[in-house]
């Protein structure tokens, strides 16, 4: 037991617990602060659970990996069961599936027949989405659409994982909205806050792969050490991550910057020196064409 408690990594552990207690103290004293202060904290607030969420994925902070879901398990963001999430992100961590929109559940591209099968109008918001400021804008929405149309006909199907996925969700989203209406928190600002926290995280989502032939080189490294790279937890250095999966957050940049030459080469230098020369790129850009093209 003593040993167990030498593993427990208190600073995640510390943010994991400091992102619930921030987010119980803003939604209860909410009416004591102007709006426009509240929803981008909020914002700000659960995309970070996002990123606190990813590292339970890969077995942080407590060496009990039960407790750990336990302590990600509440959707503050209303839409998404982290049985899913976990479940899903597990397969995207498979190297030859990565990008591939067939195989990798993650993937933003589409096969020809799924492209060839959509409305004019769709395909032509697909392409915005491929642009920095789509995919900020219009992402949340094509995102979690096509995540809630997905999962309704795998449970008209009566997919019996995804019934379980849904049905363990339940109670926790019960006890979320609960809290909102119990402290009269105004829930169609709410619904923006977990729009644009999803926006945040899009602007990290947005470089993370490309499809190429080769799989070391589909995951980017964005090297920037600014705000943003701790929101995302040092994800950021994406390439980092998928090599040494097991690596908690705080390690990455040491492990990068002790082996910075090898993964740059192992990664054909998918390198990007921050988000700011991602927006400069890709803004208005397409990144890629929408359709996978391997």
């Amino acid at each position: 037991m003593q040993t167990a408690f030498k593993k427990i990594e208190y600073l995640t552990l510390s943010l994991l617990l400091g992102t619930y207690l921030s987010w119980g103290l803003l939604t209860s004293l909410h009416a004591l602060l102007p709006l426009w202060l509240v929803i981008p904290l909020l914002t700000v607030l659960l995309s970070f659970q996002g990123s606190l969420q990813h590292e339970v994925i890969h077995y942080h902070p407590l060496p009990w990996q039960s407790v750990n879901e336990y302590l990600a398990s509440p959707p503050l963001v209303l839409y998404l069961p982290f049985i899913i999430y976990r479940d899903t992100h597990r397969q995207h961590h498979v190297l030859e599936h990565i990008s591939d929109p067939s195989q990798d559940p993650e993937s933003a591209y589409v096969t020809a027949a799924q492209w060839a099968a959509m409305p004019i109008y769709l395909q032509q918001l697909r392409r915005i989405n491929n642009t920095l400021l789509g995919r900020f804008l219009l992402g949340p929405a094509l995102g979690i659409t096509s995540f809630l149309w997905a999962e309704f006909k795998k449970l008209k199907a009566g997919d019996k994982y995804t019934i379980h996925a849904w049905l363990s969700y339940l109670p926790w989203l019960l006890v979320v909205v609960a809290w909102l209406v119990y402290w009269q928190f105004p829930l169609g600002w709410y619904v923006v806050a977990c729009y644009f926290s999803y926006s945040l995280t899009a602007i990290r989502i947005f470089a993370e792969h490309q499809a190429v032939a080769i799989p070391e080189q589909r995951t980017v490294v964005v090297e920037s050490n600014g705000v943003l790279s701790y929101l995302f937890l040092q994800n950021n250095l994406h390439a980092v991550h998928h090599k040494y999966p097991a690596l908690p957050w705080y390690k990455l940049r040491a492990k990068y910057l002790q082996e910075r030459e090898a993964i740059l080469e192992e990664n054909g230098n998918y390198c990007l020196a921050s988000y700011f020369e991602l927006f400069k790129r890709y803004a208005w850009k397409p990144k890629e064409d929408v359709v996978h093209p391997l």
